[in-house]
C-alpha cells in the first residue's frame, strides 16, 4: 500500500534525528573579532522563558487510562462482570528541530478487554506508528499532531494466537502540561486521541485518554543535574 511505503521512508529520517542531534559540534567556534557576547553560529538563547533544546535528540514514553469506541459506540464487554478500562502505551524518538518544536516518531498502543471466558479474555488492540510534530505554547504547555498507519487485532491470554482484523490510516491530536519542566527533562500530564479508519471493516476505532509522559532531551549528552523552574 502507497500509505505504508510512505510511512516507512518518513520512518527511517525520523529514526535519524537523534544521531543527527547528537552529532552537534559539542564546541562553539572562536568568537569573531572585536569581543562579541555570541558566538558565530550560536543558535540565540530562547525568551520568554523557554528551555533551549534546539539541536537536541528527545526519546520518551506515556502510560494512561480511558476509553475505546466504535464510530460513535464505546467499546463493551458483555460477558464481564466489571467495566473494562481502556489503557494506552506510548513512545517518542525523535529531535528539537527548535527551542518550541520537535519532530518525532511516535508509536502508540491502545488496548481494552471485549470478552471474558473460564479459558481467558480477549482484548481489542489498535497500534499505530505516526509521523509527530509537538509545539509548545508556553514553557510547560504543549500540543502534538500526528499521522501514520494503525493496525487493529484481538489478543487472546489463553493460548490462541492474535488475530488480525484490519490495517488503515491514523491521526493523532494531543495536549500536555509539564509539571517538572528542565532543560533536559520534563514529566508532563498528557491528554491524547487517536483514531483509526479502517476501510475493510468500514469503521473508526477512537481511544481517549489521560496520562503522564516521560520525556528526556539530550539524554547523555552532558551534565545530570535537573533544575526545575
Amino acid at each position: 500500500m502507497k500509505i505504508h511505503a510512505a510511512l516507512a521512508t518518513s520512518l527511517v529520517a525520523l529514526a535519524a534525528l537523534p544521531a543527527i542531534a547528537a552529532a552537534q559540534p559539542s564546541a562553539a567556534p572562536p568568537p569573531p573579532p572585536g569581543g562579541g557576547g555570541y558566538y558565530a553560529g550560536q543558535p540565540p538563547a530562547p525568551t520568554g522563558g523557554f528551555h533551549q533544546r534546539q539541536g537536541r535528540p528527545m526519546i520518551g514514553f506515556g502510560l494512561g487510562l480511558g476509553n475505546l469506541q466504535i464510530d460513535d459506540s464505546d467499546v463493551g464487554c458483555p460477558s464481564c462482570d466489571y467495566d473494562p478500562v481502556a489503557f494506552e502505551g506510548d513512545f517518542h524518538i525523535g529531535g528539537m528541530l527548535s527551542p518550541r518544536f520537535g519532530l518525532m516518531l511516535e508509536l502508540q498502543a491502545n488496548g481494552q478487554v471485549v470478552d471474558e471466558t473460564s479459558y481467558g479474555t480477549t482484548t481489542m488492540t489498535q497500534i499505530t506508528a505516526m509521523v509527530a510534530g509537538q509545539y509548545w505554547v508556553s514553557p510547560r504547555l504543549w500540543i502534538k499532531g500526528g499521522i501514520g498507519a494503525a493496525h487493529l487485532a484481538f489478543d487472546y491470554n489463553d493460548g490462541y494466537e492474535s488475530e488480525p482484523i484490519d490495517d488503515g490510516a491514523a491521526v493523532m491530536a494531543a495536549v500536555g502540561y509539564e509539571l517538572v519542566s528542565a532543560r533536559r527533562f520534563g514529566l508532563d500530564l498528557q491528554g491524547r486521541v487517536v483514531s483509526g479508519s479502517y476501510d475493510g471493516i468500514d469503521q473508526n476505532i477512537t481511544s481517549a485518554t489521560i496520562g503522564l509522559g516521560f520525556s528526556w532531551y539530550g539524554l547523555g549528552s552532558g551534565g545530570a543535574v535537573i533544575v526545575v523552574h
